[in-house]
Order: structure tokens, then sequence, then C-alpha cells
């Protein structure tokens, strides 16, 4: 028997909030009969980031009923559900869930088209504020001690619909990873939002304390969020090609629009002032725009597979502190942007990019991902393409959120300057 039902949405950077609806319910295929599917939930858009004025502030909050499922972790039995969000009637602007429904209805749906994207977000464990164990890279008992709690997390997301493919440690001290299957865009991002959620709750019920948070450790891994990425027709890879680990030329020409948009997605796929400490030379994180087969140190790669099926590519900038439904906007509308253009893929890259000089890079013009939060958002700011993507509201939300995020952190005081500058 379901008695609560827990009405999901997102802030512009992610976070999910919800709204408690009292429901009477014995089983979820008879909780969509329930009035509150029908009637929804007004909110107050001025309290949530990136939303509304004081003076415009009611939006109205609609249950998608094809997104209910079971919460795992709660004492009683819960549902939860995705929203729309709509204003005076019509689909809000600032709903960056619709937002990529819409680009998905124009890139792919009108098209035949679906894009498949399998995650593979990583997260730290805490005890007391310290990592959980000592293990490194795919360790095993007695190095990472947390196998049974992570196998929980892994039933836990099979409970909310979700499908893990595999876990393991991984580089960093008690940092772990737990891969997604493929799925649709807007379903994967409804996963990455629910995936964190389920994370996060299960361990705090065990009190231990998980964080995504890109870079916590300056000498340590930083978590990412590597998105394997491919197009379908129907129940057809249309990256797969004759030869075996090989790409179609149609994914050459999607991969080529990352990379031509690449300095501009970097803050959408990495939005925070500590996104830009974990990409950095040394820790398989990209700095540079370039691609290569099975090369760790580019920013997409070409991963090994025998399966044509299986044939895509890996986008390796993301990390797990995004917004999904915007860096999966930004993915769809450059990757599609390189196939309507034909764009020509330039040559792989096969040597260990950071190794290489300064010199050789420029000849081989690889270009370098933005330093830092402001650099990123001037780069977003020249690209029409993605701005238009966003649309007006979320764009010009997101750049004065993001610029007061950079002001307040490049005026702080720290024990850095204090070390570095009290004797000046």
């Amino acid at each position: 028997m379901f008695n609560m039902l827990e009405i999901r949405f997102v802030d512009i950077h992610g976070t999910l909030k919800a709204m408690n609806l009292p429901i009477a319910a014995e089983e979820i295929s008879t909780a969509i009969t329930d009035p509150v599917f029908s009637e929804g939930i007004n909110i107050d858009g001025s309290s949530v980031a990136g939303f509304t004025t004081l003076e415009s502030s009611d939006l109205h909050l609609s249950p998608v009923t094809d997104s209910l499922f079971e919460l795992p972790y709660t004492e009683e039995p819960k549902l939860a559900v995705m929203c729309e969000i709509r204003q005076d009637g019509n689909i809000f602007a600032g709903d960056t869930r619709s937002q990529l429904r819409n680009i998905i209805k124009k890139y792919l749906t009108t098209k035949g088209l679906s894009l498949k994207v399998g995650p593979e977000p990583e997260f730290y464990l805490f005890k007391d504020n310290v990592p959980v164990d000592q293990g490194k890279y795919a360790d095993i008992f007695p190095n990472a001690i947390l196998e049974g709690m992570v196998k929980r997390f892994s039933q836990y997301l099979t409970k909310a619909l979700i499908k893990p493919k595999v876990h393991h440690h991984e580089v960093g001290p008690g940092q772990y990873e737990i891969e997604i299957g493929y799925e649709e865009a807007l379903r994967i991002a409804d996963i990455i939002v629910t995936y964190k959620a389920i994370i996060r709750a299960l361990a705090a019920k065990l009190e231990y304390t998980a964080t995504f948070m890109p870079k916590p450790f300056i000498d340590e891994a930083g978590n990412g969020m590597h998105c394997h990425i491919s197009l379908w027709e129907g129940t057809k890879n249309l990256f797969s090609a004759s030869e075996s680990n090989k790409v179609s030329s149609l994914a050459e020409h999607f991969m080529a629009g990352i990379l031509e948009h690449a300095q501009a997605m970097t803050v959408l796929v990495a939005p925070t002032v500590n996104s830009y400490k974990r990409l950095v030379p040394g820790y398989e994180a990209p700095v540079y725009v370039a691609w290569g087969p099975l090369n760790r140190s580019a920013l997409i790669r070409v991963p090994m597979f025998n399966n044509s099926k299986l044939a895509r590519f890996e986008y390796r900038c993301p990390d797990p502190s995004c917004n999904p439904y915007l860096a999966l906007i930004s993915i769809v509308a450059a990757g599609m942007d390189g196939v309507e253009r034909e764009l020509e893929l330039p040559p792989p890259v096969k040597k260990n990019i950071y190794k290489l000089s300064s010199k050789e890079r420029h000849e081989l013009n690889i270009r370098t991902l933005p330093g830092n939060l402001f650099e990123a958002l001037s780069f977003l700011e020249k690209d029409k393409l993605l701005c238009d993507a966003l649309g007006d509201h979320i764009c010009k939300n997101f750049f004065q959120l993001k610029k007061e995020e950079w002001l307040q952190y490049s005026t702080q005081v720290t024990d850095w300057d204090w070390k570095r500058y009290f004797d000046v």
C-alpha cells in the first residue's frame, strides 16, 4: 500500500527537489488513477534557483506517469515521479527536463532516431569525513572493505528500475563506480538524478557519507561521469561499421560536432568551480580537445568492442555535478550539428597527449579545454547553437548564477592566500 507520492523536479543546477502528496494506492499500476496525477500541485518558483521572480512566482507541477517508480530507501512504501513544469498553462521555459525533451524531438524523434547513453558516475564514500578505505582500481577486500555495501547500492538501483551494469572500486581511496546500462537520453537524465539520490540516501542510512564532488582531494583522482554514446534508428545502431572495433562515418560526424563545440559544452557538463580542479593532467581527466581509439588522454575515445551493436564513443569530460538535462542538451545539439553539416573528424591521436610538447599539440591543432569556470562561460556565450538549444530563459539564468558563483569563489581569502602572501 502506497500512501505518499514524491513529485520531483530539478533546479537549473540539477539539484533534485520534490513536493510530497498523500495518495492511496494498492500498487503502482493503480496509483496513476489517483486525482493527484491529473491535478498536480503548485510551487513557488521564486524560491528555486534559475526559475522565476517574486512577482510571477506561481508554477505548476504535472506528473509524467511513465516515470513513476517506487523509492527503495524509505521506511514506508513511497512512490516518486518526475514532472512537467508549467506556467500559465504552458511548459515553463526554465524546465530543463522539458527543454531536453524539446531538443530530442527537434534533432532526433522527428527523424526516427534515438540517442542512447551509458553513464559512469563516480563517487567517494566517507566515514567521519575520512575515506572508507585505501583501495585502488578494481581492488577487493581487505583494501576495499565496502563490497557488500556497494552491492546493496546496485540492488537498490535495480528496485528503482535502473539497470546497473558493473560496480567496482575506482582509483581513489574510498572511490567507487557503478556503471549504468544504456537508455534513451531523457530516461538516462532522469536516472542520473535518481541514482545520486539513492546513493546518498542509502549511504546516510548506513551512517556513511557519499559525495559526487568532482575533485574532493588535490592529489587523488576526481569523480567523473564518462558517457558512452550511440545513435540508433529503431533496433539499428547507426554508429556500427563493417570493420570490427571501428565506428561509422555518421559516428565520426557526430564526434566531430562534439569536438567543434567542446570548449563551449564544458561548462554544461562540468559546471562548478571545483569541476576545473578535476580537469587537469595526470588523473585521466580530459584537458585537450582531441579523439583517439582506446586513448584515455583524449576528450573522446572509441573503446574496444567486438559486437557491432556495441559501437559507441566515450565522452570523458562530464562530471556528476552537472545538471544531466543541460549536459544532454549540449551533447544532442552539438553531435547532431556535426551530423547535419557532415563535419570531418580530425585524425586520431594515439599518443599520450599529456606528454606531448606545446609545439607538438599546436602542430596537431589540439585545442585546450577551458581552465576555469569563468573561461568556460565565455566560450558558451559565444556559441549560438548551444545557446539557442538551451533557450533564452535558461541561458540568462545559468549565466547569472554561474558568474555569481565565480565571483564568490574568486573573492575568497583562503589559507593559501595567508601562506603565500602574509609576509609580502
